[in-house]
């Protein structure tokens, strides 16, 4: 892939509260310029674009894909449409940012980084979790050995809605459930500290609408390390993160996927991690720096890593009877 020189001019696909977040915090990250909305509707652009002041607005993603004067689109759609929305941006010459989680299963992550491979371009899912700078300076203490060998990890993303079945988080024809849209950042956090799991056992609850609304996974690595995640969108959980090795302990307080403090106990010696507040504009940069470089996948947040994360995703749902209209 060529390396991007210059400035990198941004498309947003979707109008949406993650849209919103992200237009937010892309004037912290340098380099780059938001100059196009694309949206269902024009009038929803055109709001978007005035508020964010972004020049252009466009009524269809197809119309962004087809605009000449964007290097870069973050897909920001509903979790059914990434597939489509990515493989139609990516074959139109655009790199591509796509929200986590990348896909729905992962015959569509194939899809994807086929595009990607065959256009030669960019790819990345957006797993902000992954870029923030006290989780890396907590997974760098980790991997330099402050806690000795990682025994077990236990992560919760829970919390408490009532039940709606045309809400998107109840609705399997919107990608609704637990897992996918709360129970990645746990099983993230299990996976970048101990890599793939050899085996995930998976409980849990599947609403009347179809969708999981608590799962519960015990996963386990050949060398005996385990790991207890829990997600649920009808309890309330309590949303941290604990590492455990053999010499102390990584605490990460809630929200454990979105902190900027982290707790580092290593032996008798007790560190606190304060660091900047996690902000979606670290994995703008990452984008960045990897067009710079030619980079067509980033090795913080690599195509193979997304796809083994879906395809487990796809066991543990077939383990509890859940399945999209797309599977």
């Amino acid at each position: 892939m060529e390396q991007h020189q210059g400035t990198v001019r941004w498309g947003i696909s979707s109008t949406g509260n993650i849209a919103a977040q992200f237009a937010d915090a892309f004037s912290k990250a340098e380099g780059g310029r938001l100059v196009a909305v694309g949206s269902r509707t024009k009038d929803n652009a055109s709001q978007f674009a005035a508020t964010h002041q972004i020049p252009h607005a466009h009524g269809s993603n197809a119309d962004l894909a087809a605009d000449p004067g964007v290097d870069v689109v973050y897909v920001a759609s509903v979790q059914p449409s990434h597939v489509h929305d990515t493989v139609m941006f990516l074959e139109a010459g655009k790199h591509v940012l796509v929200e986590k989680p990348i896909a729905l299963n992962a015959a569509e992550v194939d899809l994807m980084t086929a595009a990607a491979q065959a256009n030669d371009r960019f790819l990345m899912e957006a797993m902000w979790m992954r870029f923030n700078p006290a989780h890396l300076k907590a997974v760098e203490r980790i991997n330099n050995g402050a806690i000795g060998e990682v025994r077990r990890v236990h992560a919760d993303f829970s919390f408490a809605m009532p039940y709606d079945p045309d809400h998107r988080l109840w609705n399997l024809d919107t990608g609704g459930g637990a897992l996918l849209d709360l129970g990645v950042y746990p099983l993230t956090f299990a996976w970048w500290i101990l890599g793939e799991p050899s085996s995930i056992t998976a409980a849990g609850l599947v609403a009347e609408s179809g969708v999981d609304a608590e799962t519960t996974l015990l996963c386990s690595w050949s060398n005996g390390a385990t790991a207890t995640l829990t997600c649920g969108i009808d309890v309330p959980g309590t949303l941290n993160a604990r590492v455990e090795g053999t010499g102390g302990f990584v605490e990460f307080p809630a929200p454990a996927h979105a902190t900027d403090t982290v707790i580092v106990q290593s032996g008798s010696e007790r560190e606190e991690i304060n660091d900047a507040p996690p902000s979606l504009h670290y994995q703008v940069a990452e984008v960045h720096r990897c067009l710079a470089a030619g980079e067509q996948q980033s090795p913080q947040m690599p195509w193979a890593t997304s796809r083994a994360m879906i395809a487990a995703c796809d066991g543990v749902r077939s383990q509890l009877g859940v399945r999209y209209p797309s599977d």
